[in-house]
């Protein structure tokens, strides 16, 4: 990345600068959706009782989002972090890695459901495309200013120790500060430790929101070694309090939340590199599969606890690489909405924008978004994800899909300027919590909202601690 006094000096430089080393093409991108698309609706075959029958419409789909990212990495293998292309690429993960891997059928759902499925995905990811064809919204100036913040070892080390004494509170608190019944509750399941916490927090929801402060510890510690240049005593000491920090934060089950928080350690890893080679590249790919078989290790025990992995003989629930089911989720909420249910416009966004505020403060503030999935479907006692697609989708069917896809491509689009800052800043720790909260937002418009609480953590802390605008860090 250019340094900042360069860019002021010549603004053309910065454009030249990310032309080169973060290429994107979003007329081929467009193109290339929209014939995935077509592909993928003209393919699916009349009879899907069989795991293998979207098979042929998945991988359609699939090309059809990959084809621009792809082509452009072509030319730069750090393009593949620009946030744009990771929202493109988000519904292969979020929704067409179960077709991809034959995970189940759709049997009990008409052709029409499906089509739907494929076509509000490509509406989604075209509406993208189209913002990139845009010229970016403005970066919020509190955004801004949290990432231009000058960042030494030093500096960085004392944010670790401030960021781990604050998440670790929400765990030491409910145990009285007893580090062995911490240890001990570590291994237990997902609901029996002293920290879980209901659907409906009280006063007690302040304490559980300080892991958020927590997330950040990874990417900080990823930094510190990159900056230290050398193994010292304070890096040793930030990797064993970000693995603890993990270990805790692994303990709730919640996979998307230790695929954000190390995800964005590997995004910052990559950013703060001056040449990307193929030994980065082999890292980058090894350390993503490192995490996807971490998060689904979680899932074969985070109901039953850690300490169940210790069964030689435990047999594993999911032969695949498990997502969340959105695929078939979608397509249900599809079918039901608005046959059988009418849209929800504005409460869905409501719900999710009133998310921050305490219950304490709104005893009646809405606990679902006027449409709920599983009662629909007559289940009780699950929660059930159908993607952001399926957001939008309740609140006003395709045109409400194509808004969403508006609304996140102008998220990405102003989120992205921050790769031309300088890389002596915070900008790429920003940049990557950014980047991750995108891609986990493509679960849910909530997930968003819940993972963006990591970036204000770090613009209020950073807004406490670090050298404000003109004042040099000495450290």
């Amino acid at each position: 990345m250019i340094p900042t006094d360069i860019a002021r000096i010549s603004p053309k430089i910065d454009f030249i600068w990310l032309k080169q080393e973060y290429p994107i093409y979003p007329t081929l991108g467009l193109i290339s959706t929209i014939i995935g698309t077509l592909s993928a609706l003209f393919i699916i075959p009349q009879n899907t009782t069989t795991p293998d029958a979207l098979f042929p419409s998945a991988v359609a789909m699939t090309l059809g989002l990959a084809i621009a990212p792809l082509a452009a990495t072509m030319r730069s293998p750090r393009t593949l972090l620009r946030i744009e292309h990771i929202l493109a690429l988000s519904p292969i993960y979020w929704l067409l890695l179960d077709l991809l891997q034959q995970a189940y059928t759709l049997e009990s759902l008409h052709t029409s459901s499906i089509a739907g499925t494929f076509f509000s995905i490509g509406l989604f990811t075209s509406a993208v495309w189209l913002t990139v064809l845009m010229r970016p919204p403005s970066l919020p100036k509190p955004l801004a200013n949290a990432a231009n913040h000058p960042l030494t070892p030093r500096t960085i080390f004392k944010l670790i120790l401030v960021f781990f004494g604050l998440a670790i509170l929400k765990f030491a608190y409910p145990c009285n500060f007893n580090p062995v019944e911490m240890i001990i509750h570590l291994g237990s399941d997902r609901w029996s430790a002293p920290w879980a916490r209901g659907d409906l927090g009280g006063w007690n929801s302040f304490i559980d929101h300080l892991d958020y402060f927590g997330y950040l510890l990874p990417t900080l510690t990823t930094m510190l070694a990159i900056r230290s240049r050398r193994i010292t005593i304070p890096v040793v000491m930030a990797i064993a309090l970000s693995g603890i920090m993990t270990a805790f934060l692994a303990q709730s089950g919640g996979r998307r939340i230790i695929g954000v928080v190390l995800g964005a350690a590997i995004i910052c890893w990559v950013l703060e590199q001056h040449k990307i080679k193929l030994q980065q590249i082999i890292i980058s790919v090894v350390s993503v599969a490192l995490i996807l078989g971490m998060m689904q290790w979680m899932l074969e025990f985070r109901n039953t606890g850690f300490q169940e992995a210790l069964q030689r003989d435990k047999e594993f629930q999911y032969s695949y690489l498990h997502v969340d089911d959105n695929f078939l989720r979608l397509a249900q909420t599809i079918t039901l909405v608005p046959n059988h249910y009418p849209y929800v416009f504005h409460q869905q966004i409501i719900f999710t924008l009133v998310r921050p505020i305490p219950r304490v403060f709104w005893p009646d503030k809405p606990v679902d978004p006027g449409f709920d999935l599983p009662t629909a479907l007559g289940v009780e006692g699950i929660s059930y994800s159908y993607s952001v697609i399926g957001d939008w989708y309740i609140c006003a069917g395709w045109i409400g899909v194509f808004f969403g896809g508006l609304i996140y491509g102008g998220l990405a689009r102003m989120v992205g300027q921050l790769l031309i800052r300088n890389t002596q800043s915070s900008n790429a720790i920003v940049y990557s919590l950014c980047a991750m909260a995108l891609f986990a937002g493509f679960r849910s418009m909530l997930e968003l909202i819940l993972m963006s609480y990591a970036i204000l953590a770090w613009m209020f802390i950073s807004w406490l601690m670090l050298p404000k605008k003109g004042i040099r860090d000495k450290g």
